[in-house]
């Protein structure tokens, strides 16, 4: 468990003056850094525990503040609160929800050890448990200029496999940054040495003419640098996007849990890009431009170096202002993200549900939430670009005051004999040319914040864990007989909050099994630890014998055929989505499956037939043509497992007659888990399982469990009084 038992030493004074008196920083148990503020900023909180209390301290301005000092034995509970790109872990205390702190999902995993170890400690009845846990591998101090640094590291991983290009590029924008400095000595010699003597005027055309091939090479150099360092950042920035699409492919079904599909588009199409920008247009200007300052610095110590202590009178001021903007700066770029983030949800939520807009007539007010949710988007703008606007104008300010002091000054020279005017003048171009690149590099302060926000964001999408395709202890079961058992099964969708409890269950190769319950009793989930889109909290679920979390991944899910009650079809043609689960079948194994899932008829009819586009999600198809569809595909899948999670709810009575037989056809030879709230659907069962609140209450055949007069009897003469359907015993 990745906790830290060590504090920051700034804390080590702190914590104590919020603990009673007898009790110190010493009585740490363990403790563990977020990334981001109570209010959403991106800095540092840390939650220190002690054997009776918990301390949670904020990073602000660089400085550490207490913001909650809680007795273990006063909080009843702990949850997590998912946010939009983050989550909160909230205390229960005296009936009063407290947030304590806020964290991204690339802390998450630490969070939830420490929420764990947390429950540990304060036991199921708020008791406090004083054992100790212990921290397998204490976690470093780090600060947020550390996370930075990091993240940089980061950056320069994605460059290493281009690293030949990239030196290439940088000797070519050292090469650019020398020639810089080429100019005002000549314009020096010009003026103290031509323009005063006829007799040397004869050297005034190859003087030009060095100016002329130092600007033409100097262009040149600046246009090859450019180009190759346009190449090199479209293909990290390209490389980032393919990392992140790969990485999506393979997260847990958890993650999506907790996150919208705009927030992801968000990180992909704009976070992403930011990557571009650091090597197109920061890396090389913090390269070039540092070299001119460095080397107007020597050249200007060498001309005169009174005049070059004026120089840098203002440089300690240009630097402090420049860190405290990044740092207040950085708090809107995350708003503005955060704004970003939720406005492509609400447009992504608006367009993907059309039809359920304009069936309530409810354009308008989704017009309204849309427009609003724009609003915060201009308001986080122009936050940030007011702001940056005010800052660089002052900037400059703070610059020209070194240039008012050496104009000042080497006049006084210039009249005293102690300093030509050409040199003076030379002075002044390399002072130009020496204060623009310290503009520009201040003027960065500004990139840095967005460019951290967003690269941290794009990182934290690919540093997230990915589901485990390979277990160390992996057993290879090439092809499945389809016997499945359920043994004590516990699991949670968070932790110490069960949503199934003690699932024992045995099933034999081409049985049925019917999930029968209320409406959040556990069927679903169920159906989601046997395709382990989640791992079981405690107990095992076996195939074959073989415990499922020691199977190869892609081996397991590629034996299970899953057919939803609103089946999920790509934008592409009806061929397409039906060899989805095989892309090897041939055009006439996908007429077959088709013609087995009663969906020929109705696919020849349409314009194109088999090449149809079925628009987006299906959207130009029925609920019925859908259906029949994701039954063909999982024909031409031919799983082993069959999952039917409620196929024919909602559908009239013809379709749904269609779907029944497409339905035998699959289930014939295969072992079938099904779902229906429909309980007419299920007679048919060879056993059914009944759930309740997450528990089995009753197993046995249809007739069986009517005989019991239990929870199935109660569910089966509820289901008949409302829906009015005669007939389900038969």
């Amino acid at each position: 468990m990745p906790l830290i038992n060590k504090i920051p030493s700034e804390l080590t004074r702190l914590i104590p003056s919020g603990l009673p008196a007898g009790e110190d920083h010493g009585d740490l148990l363990f403790a563990c850094k977020t990334d981001l503020a109570p209010d959403g900023r991106i800095d540092e909180s840390m939650l220190a525990v002690t054997r009776r209390h918990l301390v949670v301290a904020t990073r602000s301005g660089g400085a550490w503040t207490l913001t909650h000092t809680l007795s273990l034995a006063a909080i009843n509970g702990l949850t997590v609160e998912p946010l939009v790109g983050a989550s909160a872990l909230v205390a229960e205390v005296d009936g009063k929800s407290i947030r304590l702190l806020r964290y991204t999902h690339a802390v998450a995993q630490d969070m939830t050890d420490a929420v764990e170890s947390l429950l540990h400690l304060i036991g199921p009845d708020g008791s406090t448990d004083h054992t100790e846990p212990v921290a397998e591998e204490p976690v470093p101090d780090w600060s947020s200029r550390e996370a930075h640094l990091r993240t940089f590291g980061r950056l320069w991983t994605f460059c290493l496999p281009h690293w030949r290009k990239l030196v290439i590029a940088m000797v070519v924008t050292v090469a650019a940054s020398a020639i810089d400095l080429l100019p005002p000595y000549l314009t020096m010699i010009l003026v103290d040495q031509v323009l005063v003597d006829q007799s040397m005027y004869i050297w005034l055309p190859s003087i030009v003419a060095l100016l002329a091939v130092s600007r033409i090479v100097h262009t040149g150099v600046t246009i090859i640098s450019g180009r190759m360092l346009a190449v090199l950042g479209d293909r990290l920035a390209y490389d980032a996007r393919s990392e992140l699409l790969n990485v999506l492919q393979l997260l847990p079904l958890k993650y999506y849990d907790m996150q919208q599909t705009g927030g992801l588009m968000a990180r992909i199409a704009r976070d992403a890009k930011s990557i571009h920008y650091f090597w197109i247009d920061f890396a090389p200007q913090v390269v070039q431009q540092g070299l001119l300052v460095i080397g107007m610095t020597a050249v200007l110590f060498y001309l005169n170096w009174e005049l070059a202590l004026l120089v840098l009178i203002p440089i300690p001021a240009i630097i402090f202002a420049s860190v405290h903007i990044k740092r207040y700066l950085m708090w809107f770029y995350g708003r503005s993200w955060d704004s970003w983030a939720t406005f492509f949800e609400r447009v992504n939520d608006a367009l993907a549900g059309i039809r359920v807009v304009k069936i309530f007539a409810q354009e308008k007010r989704q017009s309204r939430d849309m427009q609003l949710e724009n609003e915060k988007v201009f308001t986080a703008e122009r936050n940030i670009h007011v702001r940056s606007r005010t800052v660089r104008p002052l900037l400059a300010f703070l610059v020209s005051v070194g240039g008012l002091l050496v104009l000042l000054y080497g006049g006084l020279l210039v009249q005293s004999n102690a300093m030509t005017v050409g040199m003076l003048v030379a002075f002044l171009l390399y002072l130009a040319m020496f204060y623009s690149p310290v503009q520009q590099l201040t003027g960065m302060a500004d990139w840095i914040p967005e460019m951290m926000t967003a690269i941290t964001r794009t990182f934290e999408v690919i540093d997230s864990p990915i589901e485990e395709y390979t277990p160390a202890d992996i057993v290879d079961v090439p092809r499945f007989e389809g016997r499945l058992e359920l043994q004590d099964v516990n699991f949670g969708y968070v932790a110490h909050q069960p949503v199934l409890k003690g699932i024992n269950l045995h099933v034999e190769p081409g049985e049925m099994i019917g999930l029968v319950g209320h409406s959040g009793a556990g069927k679903s989930t169920l159906i989601k630890l046997m395709c382990r889109f989640y791992d079981v909290d405690g107990g095992r679920i076996l195939i074959d014998g073989t415990d499922v979390r020691r199977m190869d991944l892609t081996q397991l899910r590629s034996q299970i055929g899953y057919v939803e009650q609103d089946p999920f079809l790509f934008a592409g043609s009806v061929a397409d989505n039906i060899r989805f689960g095989n892309q090897e079948a041939s055009r006439e194994e996908i007429i077959e499956a088709a013609i087995n899932a009663n969906a020929h008829e109705f696919i020849v009819k349409l314009p194109d037939g088999y090449d149809t586009p079925v628009g987006e999600r299906g959207g130009r198809l029925s609920g019925g043509e859908r259906q029949r569809v994701a039954i063909a595909r999982a024909i031409l899948h031919d799983p082993r497992i069959l999952i039917l999670d409620e196929p024919t709810s909602a559908l009239d009575l013809e379709t749904e007659k269609k779907i029944q037989e497409a339905l035998g056809r699959l289930m014939e030879g295969r072992t079938t888990l099904a779902i229906a709230h429909r309980l007419s659907t299920l007679r048919d069962a060879d056993r059914l399982l009944v759930l309740k609140n997450g528990e089995p209450v009753e197993l046995g055949t249809h007739e069986e469990l009517l005989d019991r007069q239990g929870e199935y009897y109660r569910l089966v003469q509820l289901h008949t009084n409302v829906s009015s359907i005669v007939g389900v015993e038969g």
